[in-house]
């Protein structure tokens, strides 16, 4: 019987850290379409990936701005964090190689420390000749200013974080892990009272 309730522990962990976890998302059909992406970003740039640093569960892009298309901000470089790593994959980051041309839809992580996250995951990026289609979109949603839109700009236009930007609704990475240990925990507990009520 004890064999049983340890097997059956085990099984749910499993389940629960693979099918739960940060490795799996889910699109919707919308995240496909520029006009969506622009809304769930906070910026848009158009750069080369000069740098890539591939740690445990995530990974840290460099990228060398070449212009800004929404909300400028001034730096040289930016990063860019994809929750894949080493050791983890997740579905739907955007994938990168060096020296690769890009466009980014952007969410704020920490503008301090320079670093971003790609909105809605990998169709937030782009190849950087999708630049026209974007600055379509962006004149129908009367979001493109003409000025300060090239280059790295010395001032940043920018847009104050509140409760309803998209950099609030980001993604808990270990919510899965921390649900898997909850249940362990509890499954660990019940298997105890139920041996108790026995003796």
């Amino acid at each position: 019987m004890r064999k049983l309730n340890i097997l059956l522990i085990l099984s749910a962990m499993f389940l629960l850290l693979y099918a739960t976890g940060p490795a799996v998302a889910l699109l919707t059909p919308e995240a496909a379409e520029i006009s969506s992406q622009i809304n769930a970003s906070d910026r848009i740039v158009i750069g080369t990936v000069s740098d890539i640093q591939e740690h445990y569960d995530h990974t840290i892009f460099t990228i060398t701005v070449e212009e800004w298309l929404y909300n400028p901000f001034p730096a040289e470089t930016i990063d860019v964090r994809t929750e894949t790593g080493k050791y983890l994959w997740t579905e739907d980051q955007a994938e990168f190689t060096l020296n690769e041309s890009v466009l980014l839809m952007l969410r704020n992580e920490d503008p301090e420390k320079q670093l971003f996250s790609v909105s809605v995951g990998s169709p937030g990026k782009h190849p950087s000749s999708d630049r026209d289609a974007v600055i379509e979109e962006l004149k129908i949603q009367g979001k493109w200013q003409e000025e300060n839109q090239t280059g790295n700009t010395e001032t940043a236009d920018e847009q104050p974080i509140g409760p309803n930007s998209s950099s609030d609704t980001k993604s808990i990475p270990f919510t899965g892990i921390l649900w898997a240990a909850a249940a362990l925990l509890g499954a660990v507990e019940y298997t105890g009272k139920k041996k108790q009520h026995k003796t």
